[in-house]
């Protein structure tokens, strides 16, 4: 296990990290929603409710500090099996496009679980879609246990990888986020939307207005495989 003053540095790294990101993804969301963005830059049909900001804002703030916590912790305490030793740029992408798929599969299927379950859709999930129209920082606005359950993706691909670098969990979170934060916008995707199985905003857009497709969140590789996506479900009726 690493040593106590590396474990802090690990702490303050990840912590500071996702807060700065986050902070910066509240004002971005605030910045839509007060001053707006061009108008072109929307995706049809979206309209934000600016209201809701200060209604979501202490969902939000609870869901980060828990992230600033239990993140950092579980590396510490798993850190023999999820943590190996920096070897070369080329390994830490291999590692990163793994954790990726691994952890949007499982997000796939926790997500889609949570609307096969009438149950767990109204206790659970249904705080989340209150937002049919979500601003970026929505994405984490969702019930505190989801949000839990959902922050063990990424370590079940760390112990499937046998381990991964740090400098593989910093870029993987750095990426989480702002596609997170970028997804929720309602500003149209730009130039990832041309990448293979990219998950993108209208994808997301159309998930909070039908609930019924598309799943996934970076890719979009699980819904074409598992015909969730918009073209699959309209194309059986």
């Amino acid at each position: 296990m690493i040593d106590t003053s590396i474990y802090l540095n690990v702490f303050l790294t990840i912590s500071g990290l996702f807060l700065g990101l986050n902070l910066l993804g509240i004002c971005y969301s605030k910045l839509i929603l007060v001053n707006g963005i061009n108008q072109l830059s929307y995706i049809p049909k979206y309209k934000h409710r600016p209201s809701s900001f200060g209604k979501h804002l202490p969902l939000i703030l609870m869901n980060i500090t828990i992230m600033c916590i239990v993140f950092p912790a579980g590396l510490y305490l798993m850190s023999d099996w999820i943590m190996v030793g920096y070897q070369n740029l080329w390994i830490v992408l291999v590692q990163l496009v793994a954790v990726l798929l691994i952890d949007d599969f499982y997000f796939y299927c926790f997500h889609r679980l949570l609307h096969k379950s009438d149950f767990l859709f109204k206790k659970i999930h249904n705080i989340h879609h209150r937002a049919r129209n979500p601003f970026p920082s929505d994405y984490l606005y969702e019930h505190p246990l989801e949000w839990l359950i959902g922050l063990l993706g990424p370590f079940i691909a760390f112990l499937i990888l046998g381990g991964v670098s740090f400098p593989t969990i910093v870029l993987f979170l750095i990426i989480k986020v702002l596609h997170e934060l970028d997804i929720h916008s309602g500003i149209k995707s730009s130039l990832y939307r041309h990448l293979p199985f990219a998950g993108i905003n209208e994808y997301h857009a159309l998930h909070h207005k039908y609930q019924d497709v598309h799943f996934a969140s970076v890719f979009s590789l699980w819904d074409w495989v598992f015909r969730t996506n918009y073209l699959s479900k309209t194309a059986k009726k």
